[in-house]
């Protein structure tokens, strides 16, 4: 069984032993936050949730004790302190409802590796509604998605106050890192601008590495002060992982009126783009299969992982086996090695056989 922690701003349905979750904000607001954790089992390389909890949030149902993210965040904190663990901040994309959420969350618990070990996964589930179709959801998704963005701040912000609130004996030297996908990266863009209003525009280094996965972000988001341009201050370096022949984003500026996305080519101009922004090119290793989307690399191509779990161990772009560096594009290429499975054929219009983008 696989562990995951989780926030989530979605309407809760049911406060029960078996708590169940909508696919609109919760009814205080979108700003609302709630706290969780989740077991899923993991059964012929399938992850299929198992069980899932709430944390109580009224003082009569809780009365002692820490607020409900404080005991998340010290259930984190005494697996870092004690186990040696990182953590990793996960961010869902579109057309996931809550279960697929966590599902994916433990399978970047169970592949993603800090030097050989594993590492505690916190989700944000914002309230994507699970469905592909019709087209309408996708520009519902993107909608949910920006208004997370306060919601995200939030948790952010409640994690860095409950870490500078520790002393000295319960702190770690482990670190944070922030992998977000596909619509994912459209809520942290949010996120960011939260962040900035709370902050005062003065944002902390909270992460050691950022992943930007298949964005369906604009090309242009390093370029302005509303979108990316800041992001690199939350971090040691950003990594963007991107590939031209990722069908749903091609779809996304296609069908959705979108502009060039950053998961298709990487960032639009890059002269003049921050040494902490690390260009990762996977279009030799983007391939499909009969069950898998190639939108999903970050998670489901060997290669991509392995390279992942590379940055992870802390080694320098140089030093990572596996790419390439392609001066033209002035981005590491992931190189394809033997045994490159062949590109599918069929271009589809969603996700493939997958749930969720």
């Amino acid at each position: 069984m696989i562990e995951v922690y989780y926030a989530t701003n979605r309407r809760i349905l049911n406060e029960g032993t078996a708590p169940k979750f909508g696919d609109r904000f919760n009814e205080k607001g979108p700003q609302e936050l709630r706290f969780g954790s989740a077991n899923v089992k993991k059964a012929k390389g399938k992850y299929k949730l198992a069980s899932i909890t709430l944390e109580a949030e009224s003082k009569a149902a809780m009365p002692k004790g820490p607020p409900p993210s404080g005991r998340i965040f010290e259930a984190l904190r005494a697996s870092m302190a004690d186990k040696s663990l990182d953590v990793i901040c996960y961010v869902h994309g579109f057309a996931n409802d809550i279960e697929s959420a966590l599902e994916r969350a433990a399978e970047l618990k169970d592949k993603y590796k800090v030097a050989g070990r594993e590492a505690e996964v916190f989700a944000f589930a914002w309230p994507s509604d699970g469905k592909v179709f019709p087209p309408i959801n996708y520009f519902d998704d993107r909608d949910d998605a920006k208004v997370s963005g306060v919601a995200m701040a939030r948790a952010i912000l409640k994690l860095r106050q409950f870490l500078h609130q520790l002393d000295r004996e319960r702190t770690c030297n482990q670190s944070i890192h922030l992998v977000a996908h596909s619509m994912g990266n459209f809520a942290v863009r949010w996120a960011l601008q939260g962040l900035r209003t709370e902050l005062n525009g003065r944002l902390p280094c909270l992460f050691d590495n950022i992943f930007l996965m298949a964005a369906d972000e604009d090309n242009d988001a390093f370029e302005h002060d509303e979108k990316f341009r800041l992001l690199p201050d939350l971090a040691n370096k950003v990594h963007v992982y991107f590939s031209p022949d990722d069908r749903a984003l091609v779809v996304s500026d296609v069908t959705k009126g979108n502009p060039d996305r950053l998961g298709s080519n990487g960032p639009r101009v890059r002269d003049g783009i921050p040494f902490k922004i690390v260009l990762v090119d996977c279009r030799k290793v983007d391939v499909s299969g009969d069950d898998i989307s190639n939108h999903q690399y970050y998670r489901s191509n060997p290669k991509v992982v392995a390279d992942v779990n590379q940055v992870l161990a802390g080694l320098p772009p140089e030093a990572i086996k596996g790419r390439s560096f392609s001066p033209d594009g002035r981005s590491w290429r992931i190189d394809a090695g033997p045994g490159r499975v062949r590109r599918a054929k069929r271009v589809g219009t969603a996700d493939d056989h997958t749930r969720g983008r």
